[in-house]
């Protein structure tokens, strides 16, 4: 049961970066950025979760697999709320179709909710607890990381600019670190 509430928290946390984020592409240049992110998670994970590569693979496959449904959820999630945002700013708004709005929204969110439930479920079936401890605190690292250069804010080191290398205003691409050091227990190596 912990579990599952424990996955619920990360599905939601998830589910509010990929808003944040922008899935998939998002800024940064597009998939340029997104290549080198799956590439520190490819080479990182496998040591903080202590877990082999093949397990690693797996852990990445299913995300790639559930990344495009994701995706098209998000879009329609800021569509409709950009169209409420237009509807709510009318003098008179149409109560029928913001009421037909905000039930897809609904709807929309629910979906989410059963795709991060589903996704949960096959990346935990893979896992011991200690491991889905040690995914929860490393992708809750990669937000942290992924937020503070999408921000600007930056994190360590770096120069011309928080997030970003290549000097004053910005004009280099983002800088992609590991995220910062969790304190978790680490299996024996």
């Amino acid at each position: 049961m912990r579990g599952r509430i424990l996955f619920l928290f990360l599905g939601l946390t998830l589910a509010g970066a990929s808003l944040a984020w922008g899935q998939p592409g998002g800024d940064f240049g597009g998939g340029g950025f997104q290549d080198r992110f799956m590439e520190v998670k490819r080479n990182q994970l496998g040591p903080t979760l202590g877990v082999n590569q093949p397990t690693v693979d797996k852990l990445l496959a299913i995300d790639a697999r559930y990344k495009p449904m994701r995706h098209q959820l998000v879009t329609g999630m800021k569509s409709d709320m950009h169209r409420l945002q237009q509807l709510m700013s009318q003098s008179a708004p149409p109560e029928q179709e913001i009421k037909a709005l905000l039930a897809d929204m609904k709807r929309k969110r629910l979906e989410m909710l059963n795709l991060q439930q589903r996704k949960d479920d096959e990346e935990t079936a893979l896992l011991t607890p200690m491991q889905q401890a040690r995914y929860l605190m490393y992708l809750m690292s990669l937000i942290k990381e992924a937020r503070s250069i999408k921000s600007g804010t930056g994190g360590p080191g770096g120069q011309g600019g928080p997030g970003i290398m290549g000097g004053p205003g910005g004009m280099g691409t983002p800088a992609l670190r590991p995220p910062q050091e969790i304190p978790v227990s680490r299996p024996p190596q």
